[in-house]
């Protein structure tokens, strides 16, 4: 965890995402996923590991996820989030925060989890989207089956900034997969959270994962009501803020 450490420090850790120059970036809406197979003795999660070539956390392993696009709120869905995740998702985003805006955040998640590794997180509907596999397949994107997990807002001083909602889900809800429609990550790997140690991660992806590993033990089946913890820097240090 990366708790408590200074903007100095974290910004040693993470030599490889500063900028050149100084920017002044507004953080962008973003969401990634937490895929989560519990099906073998050890639960595993689903990560990418970014190409060497990018200028944002270059040949490190990831949660899939992006930027939040205009259409994103456009979408038809099969199932909604659970209430009390969008109440979380819409407070968060101060005087701008609606139902809508969360909505689309957690379409953001399933559209980007299928464009970065071909797994279609969806439920048979009469109104598909606008994305090539779930036309294919008479899918929508299915946000009842993920629950938001945590937000990570990246520090200034990086090439991209991005405000990041975080959800989790089961293997169980992938309805089918594909060939990945994006060439963004290198390779996807399943890996145990004890595998993860050996892996080149960022440190908010090393954070995120231990969020993850205390939910499935509070929560293995993910129905419960819990607090959102908030990682953002505040003056010179990065700290974790908790949203009930």
């Amino acid at each position: 965890m990366i708790i408590g450490i200074s903007r100095k420090a974290l910004d040693a850790l993470e030599g490889n995402s500063l900028a050149k120059r100084p920017l002044k970036l507004t953080p962008k809406d973003a969401a990634a996923l937490a895929l989560i197979d519990d099906s073998g003795p050890a639960p595993r999660v689903l990560l990418g590991k970014r190409r060497a070539d990018l200028k944002f956390m270059p040949g490190q392993f990831v949660f899939p996820g992006g930027r939040r696009e205009q259409d994103d709120a456009r979408i038809p869905i099969a199932s909604s989030l659970v209430g009390n995740d969008i109440r979380l998702i819409a407070e968060g985003c101060g005087p701008k925060g609606t139902a809508s805006r969360a909505r689309a955040l957690a379409v953001s998640a399933l559209r980007e989890f299928y464009e970065e590794t071909g797994f279609v997180i969806g439920k048979t509907h009469n109104q598909s989207p606008n994305w090539a596999d779930f036309i294919l397949n008479q899918l929508a994107a299915d946000l009842g089956s993920m629950r938001y997990l945590a937000r990570a807002i990246t520090p200034p001083g990086r090439t991209r900034r991005f405000d990041t909602r975080f959800f989790i889900a089961k293997y169980s809800a992938v309805a089918t997969e594909v060939a990945p429609p994006d060439a963004e990550f290198s390779e996807i790997r399943w890996a145990t959270f004890a595998e993860t140690l050996d892996l080149d991660l960022p440190e908010i992806t090393r954070t995120i994962l231990d969020v993850v590993s205390k939910r499935l033990i509070d929560d293995p089946d993910l129905t419960g009501t819990h607090p959102i913890p908030e990682f953002r820097m505040r003056g010179k240090t990065f700290v974790c803020e908790w949203r009930t």
